[in-house]
Protein backbone atom coordinates (compact mmCIF):
# COMPACT_ATOMS: atom_id res chain seq x y z
CA UNK A 1 0.00 0.00 0.00
CA UNK A 2 1.27 3.30 -1.03
CA UNK A 3 0.25 6.98 0.38
CA UNK A 4 -1.19 9.52 -2.47
CA UNK A 5 1.47 12.28 -1.87
CA UNK A 6 4.50 10.15 -2.29
CA UNK A 7 6.37 6.57 -2.98
CA UNK A 8 6.90 5.67 0.28
CA UNK A 9 5.04 3.02 1.58
CA UNK A 10 1.64 3.64 4.08
CA UNK A 11 1.81 2.18 7.40
CA UNK A 12 -0.98 0.43 8.63
CA UNK A 13 -1.58 -0.04 12.07
CA UNK A 14 -1.53 -3.94 12.91
CA UNK A 15 -3.10 -3.93 16.39
CA UNK A 16 -4.46 -1.27 18.70
CA UNK A 17 -3.57 -1.84 22.22
CA UNK A 18 -6.30 -0.88 24.68
CA UNK A 19 -6.28 -0.24 28.43
CA UNK A 20 -4.09 2.59 29.71
CA UNK A 21 -6.63 5.10 30.92
CA UNK A 22 -4.58 8.60 29.82
CA UNK A 23 -2.22 9.29 27.48
CA UNK A 24 0.94 6.38 26.57
CA UNK A 25 4.07 8.82 26.84
CA UNK A 26 6.29 6.03 25.61
CA UNK A 27 6.87 2.46 24.48
CA UNK A 28 9.64 -0.09 23.73
CA UNK A 29 10.19 -2.88 21.83
CA UNK A 30 11.67 -6.14 23.36
CA UNK A 31 14.05 -8.65 22.09
CA UNK A 32 12.73 -11.07 20.39
CA UNK A 33 9.80 -8.94 18.39
CA UNK A 34 6.84 -10.44 20.13
CA UNK A 35 6.45 -7.64 22.88
CA UNK A 36 6.93 -4.74 23.87
CA UNK A 37 6.03 -2.48 26.95
CA UNK A 38 4.20 1.24 27.16
CA UNK A 39 4.14 3.83 30.09
CA UNK A 40 1.21 6.58 30.43
CA UNK A 41 0.34 9.66 32.42
CA UNK A 42 -2.27 6.95 34.55
CA UNK A 43 0.88 5.89 36.04
CA UNK A 44 1.44 2.45 34.88
CA UNK A 45 3.84 0.82 32.27
CA UNK A 46 2.18 -2.18 30.44
CA UNK A 47 3.34 -5.04 28.99
CA UNK A 48 1.81 -6.41 25.17
CA UNK A 49 1.95 -9.16 22.88
CA UNK A 50 2.09 -7.70 19.83
CA UNK A 51 0.81 -10.73 17.68
CA UNK A 52 -2.74 -10.79 19.53
CA UNK A 53 -2.43 -7.32 20.76
CA UNK A 54 -3.62 -7.99 24.51
CA UNK A 55 -2.19 -6.93 27.60
CA UNK A 56 0.37 -9.47 29.13
CA UNK A 57 -0.51 -9.72 33.25
CA UNK A 58 -1.08 -7.01 35.45
CA UNK A 59 -0.53 -3.59 35.22
CA UNK A 60 3.14 -2.42 36.57
CA UNK A 61 2.92 0.43 39.19
CA UNK A 62 4.78 2.22 42.31
CA UNK A 63 2.67 4.46 43.37
CA UNK A 64 0.51 5.78 41.09
CA UNK A 65 2.67 9.36 39.93
CA UNK A 66 2.48 9.43 35.92
CA UNK A 67 4.97 8.05 34.08
CA UNK A 68 6.50 10.48 31.57
CA UNK A 69 9.21 8.17 30.17
CA UNK A 70 10.77 5.52 29.74
CA UNK A 71 14.32 3.57 27.78
CA UNK A 72 15.17 -0.09 27.12
CA UNK A 73 18.18 -1.31 28.94
CA UNK A 74 20.84 -2.65 25.87
CA UNK A 75 20.80 -5.85 27.41
CA UNK A 76 16.52 -5.58 27.34
CA UNK A 77 15.91 -6.59 30.95
CA UNK A 78 15.61 -3.44 32.63
CA UNK A 79 13.64 -0.42 31.66
CA UNK A 80 13.80 2.93 33.24
CA UNK A 81 11.12 5.18 33.67
CA UNK A 82 10.85 8.66 34.10
CA UNK A 83 8.10 10.55 36.37
CA UNK A 84 6.23 13.00 36.87
CA UNK A 85 7.88 13.89 40.45
CA UNK A 86 11.25 14.06 39.28
CA UNK A 87 12.07 10.27 40.01
CA UNK A 88 13.82 7.46 37.84
CA UNK A 89 12.69 4.01 38.59
CA UNK A 90 14.84 1.55 37.06
CA UNK A 91 12.35 -2.19 36.40
CA UNK A 92 13.00 -5.90 35.83
CA UNK A 93 10.98 -6.79 33.19
CA UNK A 94 10.52 -10.50 34.12
CA UNK A 95 9.20 -9.75 37.96
CA UNK A 96 7.67 -6.28 36.98
CA UNK A 97 8.94 -4.75 39.86
CA UNK A 98 11.06 -1.37 40.78
CA UNK A 99 14.70 -2.50 41.59
CA UNK A 100 16.19 1.11 42.03
CA UNK A 101 14.84 5.03 42.77
CA UNK A 102 16.87 7.73 41.72
CA UNK A 103 16.09 11.19 43.41
CA UNK A 104 17.52 14.30 42.22
CA UNK A 105 15.61 15.83 39.90
CA UNK A 106 13.39 18.52 40.87
CA UNK A 107 10.71 18.18 37.96
CA UNK A 108 9.41 15.64 35.61
CA UNK A 109 11.69 13.49 34.23
CA UNK A 110 11.17 13.69 29.83
CA UNK A 111 13.82 12.18 28.73
CA UNK A 112 16.01 8.86 29.16
CA UNK A 113 18.65 7.06 27.42
CA UNK A 114 21.60 4.65 28.42
CA UNK A 115 24.98 3.82 27.59
CA UNK A 116 25.38 1.22 25.17
CA UNK A 117 27.28 -0.99 27.89
CA UNK A 118 24.49 -0.69 30.19
CA UNK A 119 26.24 0.60 33.07
CA UNK A 120 25.23 4.60 33.02
CA UNK A 121 21.41 6.20 32.00
CA UNK A 122 21.06 9.40 31.40
CA UNK A 123 18.06 11.63 32.34
CA UNK A 124 16.51 15.22 31.25
CA UNK A 125 13.93 17.08 33.13
CA UNK A 126 11.68 19.98 33.23
CA UNK A 127 13.94 21.24 36.00
CA UNK A 128 16.37 22.29 33.18
CA UNK A 129 19.62 19.68 34.12
CA UNK A 130 20.64 16.36 32.64
CA UNK A 131 22.17 13.94 34.95
CA UNK A 132 23.73 10.74 34.64
CA UNK A 133 23.39 7.73 36.90
CA UNK A 134 25.54 5.02 37.84
CA UNK A 135 23.15 1.89 37.92
CA UNK A 136 25.19 -0.36 40.32
CA UNK A 137 25.17 2.08 42.84
CA UNK A 138 22.16 4.05 41.88
CA UNK A 139 24.61 7.45 42.31
CA UNK A 140 24.37 10.74 40.57
CA UNK A 141 27.69 11.09 39.05
CA UNK A 142 27.31 13.95 36.84
CA UNK A 143 24.69 17.17 36.58
CA UNK A 144 24.43 19.61 33.85
CA UNK A 145 22.43 22.86 34.16
CA UNK A 146 22.04 23.33 30.68
CA UNK A 147 20.50 26.95 31.49
CA UNK A 148 17.42 25.65 29.72
CA UNK A 149 13.66 25.67 31.69
CA UNK A 150 13.39 22.13 30.40
CA UNK A 151 15.77 19.05 29.02
CA UNK A 152 13.45 16.74 26.36
CA UNK A 153 16.29 14.75 25.40
CA UNK A 154 19.20 12.81 26.25
CA UNK A 155 21.00 10.95 23.71
CA UNK A 156 24.47 8.71 23.75
CA UNK A 157 27.12 8.56 21.36
CA UNK A 158 27.10 4.95 19.95
CA UNK A 159 30.21 4.55 21.90
CA UNK A 160 28.65 6.25 24.99
CA UNK A 161 31.43 8.90 24.84
CA UNK A 162 29.47 11.76 24.45
CA UNK A 163 26.12 13.32 25.77
CA UNK A 164 23.57 15.35 23.95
Amino acid sequence: MYSSTSETPAITPRQTMRGHAKWVTGAAHLPGGRRIITCSMDGSLRLWDLKSGTQIGEDWRDENDPVRSMALSPNGEIVASGCHDGTVKLWDIETKKVISKWRGHGNVVRALCWSADGERVASGSEDGTARVWDVKTGQNILTLTTGHTWVWAVMYSPDSSKLA
